[in-house]
């Protein structure tokens, strides 16, 4: 289910599009995004990197950087261990490449997601004291690794913790919340209780990011500046793949980092790049978050994410184009490993009747522990609740989770932690571990302590404004590109008509699962493409009208009144621009 809203922000968008030389049009679309002035909405068209925050706001980073700078002028080892996600390898390598640029003796870790697990371990720790290292830094983790981070002291290391997650709580003898921080050189997370950071949704990758920024200010050079450039893509990829918000400084951190990438000197991504048939033209945030990022993770999900971080290091271009097909290989084998675990998860789902349940527990013994993460991901999109994919290890239950806007998931398993071997996360996911004997009780104590409604299960769908399909140019469209990039935060325009006429149906693509409709507005029709499931479309139109109208449509005789809400793109065929619509949802 989904509720339509429109958003009906205030304004005068005739004359904020005289000001800024837009379309009226677009001008809304901006004041919805969250301007409140037209100097809002120049910053948010113009904008650039004096809107970064200062990285020194962020807790702990003078003690950062000192730490580092004195390791650096020592010359001693430092190991900078990350994480097995595209924002654990950004981070990874923004820290290896710009330490070295200072002239730090760096090297990396990655922790293997089957035999190590998320994050630092005490593993990693030997294996760093056995290697004469005598600095830690952690990226994207830590924030949770107190026990880890002691132990590292026990042998002699120190640490540095960067992290962007949670911090972990207790409640202490008079009642009062506390947080357990590691005890260490310093330990910079904008979650931290302490800080006031001005925005405390960036990444793993960014938070890494600012503590390289803030060494540059602290002791300036040329190699470290270049490195410091050259990072910036790797920032932005990070805060894409980690599903940040695109809003305040993450979405001048894209913005920036993707014309980067566009014209990039790394050689690894542009191997990706190669390997996956993409442009460096029309390169956009999906292309990062749909291609680039789940090869890049694809490593760390079957095999080791420390080739991502080498691929991404390297300067042998044969070696990376090699490389880089065996990453595309290994994705298409995680995209069918991760349909068949989704399409498993839809049939017991709703053999069960498990949608009863306000928050999904779905237990799938054989499916890869990997991909828990992707299938979750996938059931929240299509029954829009929590849901948790939980698959068995060699040493008990492995499991990660996925949250809507009303369900502070990291809250709510903080509710429960006792049931957990291991856990952390933030508001939208979350993964874990247990014992299989705590898997009923689990799902039973979410539920009983989840406070959802029956709206906040409701899908919303924020509509721009209602536009008759007459009214878009092309014009209006190359305004309304200003507002990338797009997506989390900071979504593409939408917008809606009702009692749209749809007077013709029609399959298209390889399959024939994709559909073209041709919609008549006022005196015209305008041609509609529609990339979701036409099988469901098909089911709609019956339900509501008839089996029998339906094959009229695909006959081309026949006529059938829907609200539609749809996307616009540029069309450009041979040089002739054209406006194109995209049907996004229907009622």
């Amino acid at each position: 289910m989904s509720k339509w809203i429109e958003i009906r922000k205030s304004g005068d968008f005739t004359e904020w599009g005289k000001a800024l030389g837009i379309d009226p049009l677009c001008a809304r679309v901006i004041r919805n995004r969250g301007a409140e002035t037209v100097e809002d909405a120049r910053k948010y068209l113009e904008g650039g990197e004096e809107l970064l925050h200062d990285p020194f706001l962020l807790p702990d980073m003078d003690k950062a950087v000192e730490g580092l700078l004195r390791y650096i002028d020592s010359g001693k080892k430092i190991r900078i261990i990350g994480d097995y996600d595209v924002d654990g390898v950004t981070s990874t390598y923004i820290l290896v490449s710009c330490i070295e640029a200072a002239g730090g003796n760096v090297s990396y870790a990655i922790p293997h997601r089957q035999k190590d697990g998320y994050g630092i371990n005490d593993e990693m720790v030997k294996d760093a004291s056995d290697d004469g290292v005598e600095l830690i830094i952690t990226c994207d983790n830590g924030i949770s690794a107190a026990k880890q981070i002691e132990y590292a002291y026990e042998l002699g290391l120190e640490v540095i913790v960067t992290d962007h997650h949670q911090v972990p709580t207790q409640e202490d003898p008079a009642g009062k919340t506390i947080e357990i921080l590691p005890s260490c050189i310093a330990v910079v997370d904008p979650h931290r209780k302490e800080s006031i950071y001005p925005f405390k949704g960036i990444c793993g990758a960014m938070v890494a990011y600012k503590f390289m920024t803030a060494l540059e200010k602290r002791r300036s050079s040329g190699e470290l500046k270049d490195a410091l450039l050259k990072a910036r893509q790797f920032a932005a990829l990070g805060t894409v793949c980690d599903v940040m918000e695109l809003t305040d400084e993450n979405r001048v951190i894209v913005r920036f980092g993707l014309e980067d990438m566009k014209k990039t000197e790394n050689i690894g991504i542009r191997a990706l790049m190669e390997s996956n048939n993409l442009s460096s033209s029309n390169l956009s945030t999906y292309s990062m978050g749909f291609v680039i990022g789940p090869s890049i993770n694809s490593t760390g999900r079957l095999e080791s994410a420390a080739e991502s971080v080498g691929l991404l290091l390297s300067d042998d271009r044969s070696e990376c184009l090699k490389s880089a097909v065996r990453i595309r290989e290994l994705n298409d084998e995680r995209k069918d490993m991760t349909l068949t675990g989704y399409e498993s998860a839809v049939k017991m789902i709703e053999e069960k009747g498990l949608l009863k349940d306000k928050v999904l527990v779905i237990y799938l013994p054989d499916a890869h522990e990997s991909i828990a993460g992707l299938i979750a991901g996938r059931l929240k999109e299509r029954f829009f609740r929590p849901v948790l994919v939980i698959t068995k290890g060699e040493e008990g239950l492995k499991g990660s989770g996925r949250s809507i806007p009303a369900y502070n998931m990291f809250e709510k398993f903080s509710e429960v932690k006792e049931l957990f071997t291991k856990m952390g996360g933030h508001a939208m996911a979350a993964g874990f571990s247990l014992d299989e004997s705590n898997l009923r009780t689990l799902a039973e104590k979410l539920n009983e302590n989840a406070d959802l409604t029956d709206d906040d299960l409701e899908k919303p769908v924020m509509i721009d404004a209602v536009v008759p399909l007459d009214y878009p140019s092309i014009k209006l469209l190359k305004d309304l590109e200003k507002i990338e990039p797009v997506g989390t935060g900071n979504p593409g325009a939408l917008f809606a008509q009702k009692d749209a006429e749809v007077v013709s149906v029609s399959r298209m693509g390889k399959d024939r699962k994709y559909g073209t409709l041709m919609v008549r507005s006022g005196r015209r029709t305008f041609r509609m493409t529609y990339f979701g499931d036409m099988d469901e479309f098909d089911a709609y139109i019956s339900s509501k009208y008839s089996p029998e109208l339906l094959n009229e449509l695909y006959e081309k005789n026949g006529s059938a009144k829907i609200n539609i809400c749809y996307e616009l793109k540029i069309n450009d065929y041979r040089g002739n621009e054209n406006v194109d619509y995209r049907l996004k949802y229907y009622m």
